[in-house]
C-alpha cells in the first residue's frame, strides 16, 4: 500500500457516516464510469482486422525504418 492510500485511509477512519455515504457514492460512480469505457472499448478490440494489408506491428516497424533513414540524410 502506498503512503498515499494509508494516509487517506487513515484520514477515513475519522469521518462521520454521512461522509463516508458520500465518498462511497463517488468511488462507485467512478468505478461503473471505468467498467462502461473498458466494455465500450473491447467492442472496437479487433474491428480493424483485415482493414491493412501488412501487419501493424510491420507497418510501424517499417515507418520507423523510413523515419531513420531519412534522419540520417
Amino acid at each position: 500500500m502506498t503512503k498515499q492510500a494509508q494516509q487517506i485511509i487513515d484520514k477515513i477512519n475519522h469521518l462521520q457516516i454521512e461522509e463516508l455515504e458520500v465518498i462511497l457514492k463517488e468511488i462507485l460512480q467512478r468505478i461503473d464510469q471505468q467498467k462502461r469505457v473498458e466494455s465500450i472499448l473491447d467492442e472496437y478490440i479487433g474491428s480493424g482486422k483485415g482493414v491493412w494489408q501488412t501487419d501493424a506491428q510491420e507497418h510501424v516497424d517499417e515507418l520507423r525504418s523510413e523515419e531513420e533513414t531519412n534522419s540520417s540524410e
